[in-house]
This record gives C-alpha cells, sequence and structure tokens, in this order.
C-alpha cells in the first residue's frame, strides 16, 4: 500500500513537466518562467535522492499521515524558489548596457525655462550640468533589454518639456537580462527649471544642481541613496524622499537650508554641523540666524536612516 501511494508523485511530477514543457514551447508561459524552469532542473536530482532515502516513510501528524515523498516535493520546490531569489539578488546591481538610447536636444530661443519629469524602475539616475558649455540638453539611458523606455522632448509655450519613461517589458524579467540601469541627464549652465521630478522603484540618484536654476525639486525612489548639491543661482523648495536609503544635501556657502520631516516619515539620524544649524522637537532642521532661506525642503526616510547636511566651501 505504501509503495502504491509513494508511485504516484512521480507519474503526476512527469505529467507536469511535459504539460510546462509543450507550454514553453508554444511560448504560453513567459520566457523568463520558461528560462527558470530550464535552469531548475538539477531540483529533480535533490528530490529524488531524497525520495529514495526516505521516501517510503511516513510523517504522522496527529491522525493524518503524510508521505515523505510529498514533504520531498514541497521541500524542493521551496529551494528552488529561495535559489531564485539568491540569483536575481545577485544579479540586481549588476549594470546592463545591451539597451542605449540617446536624446540630445539644442534649446531653442523660444525655451526660456525647462520641465523635466522622469519616471524610472531599477536605475541609477546623475544629474549634472554640461561641462563643455553646450547649450544642449541630453539624456543618455543605458540598461536591459527588458526595459521599455522612451526619452521624448516637446515645447509648450516658452517651456521644454523632457520626458523619460523606463517600463518593464516583462512582469518576471529573465535572469540573464536582470540588473540596473543607468540614466544620465545634462543641462547648459544656467539653465533655469520649474520642475525638476524624478520617481523610481529603486537605485541611486546624484544630482549636483550647482550652476542650474531649479524652483521646484521632486525626488521619490523606492530605495536607493540621494545625494542632491543645491543650486546657488536661486532659491528652491521640493521634496527628497527614499522609502530605504540615505540622503545627504550639499548646501553651498551663504546660503540658507530648511528641512522639514514630512509627516508620516521616519526618524532620521542626523549628521549636520550643531553650530550652524537648529535641530528642532518636530525634527525640523534648518540654518541659525538667518533672515530668510533660499531652501525649504520636506523629506522622507525610514527610521534610522540617515540625514546628512554638508556645507560645500
Amino acid at each position: 500500500m505504501t509503495t502504491a501511494r509513494r508511485r504516484v508523485m512521480w507519474p503526476l511530477l512527469i505529467v507536469a513537466i511535459g504539460v510546462a514543457w509543450l507550454l514553453a514551447v508554444a511560448g504560453a508561459i513567459p520566457s523568463a518562467v520558461s528560462d527558470l524552469l530550464q535552469r531548475a532542473w538539477p531540483a529533480l536530482l535533490v528530490l529524488f535522492g531524497f525520495d529514495v532515502l526516505l521516501g517510503r516513510r511516513r510523517l504522522h501528524l496527529g491522525r493524518l499521515g503524510v508521505e515523505m515523498g510529498w514533504i520531498g516535493l514541497a521541500l524542493t520546490g521551496a529551494l528552488v524558489a529561495v535559489v531564485a531569489v539568491l540569483a536575481y539578488r545577485e544579479q540586481a546591481d549588476v549594470a546592463r548596457t545591451e539597451n542605449v538610447q540617446t536624446l540630445t536636444q539644442a534649446l531653442g530661443a523660444d525655451v526660456a525655462r525647462i520641465r523635466v519629469d522622469a519616471q524610472v524602475t531599477r536605475t541609477t539616475v546623475t544629474v549634472g550640468v554640461a561641462e563643455d558649455g553646450s547649450d544642449e540638453v541630453r539624456a543618455d539611458y543605458a540598461g536591459s533589454r527588458e526595459s521599455r523606455v522612451t526619452l521624448a522632448w516637446s515645447v509648450e509655450g516658452d517651456t521644454g518639456v523632457l520626458t523619460v519613461r523606463e517600463e518593464a517589458r516583462n512582469a518576471i524579467p529573465r535572469l540573464e537580462d536582470y540588473g540596473r540601469s543607468t540614466l544620465d541627464l545634462l543641462f547648459p549652465a544656467g539653465a533655469v527649471m520649474d520642475v525638476l521630478q524624478m520617481a523610481g522603484d529603486s537605485g541611486d540618484v546624484t544630482a549636483d544642481l550647482t550652476g542650474l536654476r531649479v524652483a521646484q525639486l521632486a525626488v521619490d525612489f523606492g530605495a536607493g541613496d540621494v545625494t542632491v548639491r543645491l543650486p546657488t543661482l536661486d532659491v528652491m523648495q521640493g521634496r527628497v524622499a527614499t522609502r530605504d536609503g540615505d540622503i545627504e544635501l550639499v548646501v553651498p556657502a551663504e546660503m540658507a537650508l530648511d528641512v522639514k520631516l514630512d509627516a508620516d516619515s521616519g526618524e532620521p539620524a542626523y549628521v549636520y554641523d550643531s553650530f550652524r544649524y537648529d535641530l528642532l522637537r518636530d525634527g525640523e532642521l534648518r540654518r541659525r540666524n538667518v533672515p530668510a532661506f533660499q531652501y525649504v525642503l520636506d523629506v522622507w526616510l525610514k527610521d534610522g536612516a540617515q540625514l546628512t547636511i554638508t556645507d560645500a566651501p
């Protein structure tokens, strides 16, 4: 009786493998799932060895008896899932360069200001000023074939609008195509920005706004560190948020910063010059003994994340 029960698992498993194979050949399941199934076949050896050693035994849970073969199948499935998660995690920070796109746009005389709206996925974003004195807006993207990317420029009245959209082609990416993208944004020195808005699932953000006029800044990433070197040419307000990471704000000399925590923000660990800044009871950090603030920013961090205020020379 025990042997008969034990033999049921393998025929059912063979049928399941055959059905999955046919579906993969027909293209009826995502290519990423098919790829994982092909990589996971050594797990059958683990299951076979477990079944040879313990398959005839039964685990008794009160009045219920469960064949060890089925338990071995469940453990093997869990092992495959854990290995898959670890494999994707290992690939998570690999920089992909198979998909490269560039947008270069000269600012015409009719464009007085710029608006930027960038929404990405797993992407490291860098913002800066063109060092060669160029009057062009430039966006350089490098990432995976699994990402669908749009770099677009349009003009609305006297405002040039740079739009960046990155979307995943598949809900589950292929392991060999999984990784991190990069997006570099360069602007002419002295460019006026009404809004600089960036959002993403994860990725570090480094924005050197020195030499730019940025009225409104909005950064919201699910994970990653955010470093912003604040502009020297004008006042600015906005919001900087990272759900899992640290924030560093670099303040130019003789400029005053007022940082407030969002209502639902965690309590960060502050790093700042206590001789130059006051930390209030509600978590607000501001430059002391100044009549007005050039920068007013709201921040969101998780509990224990680090908020660093660095004064530039």
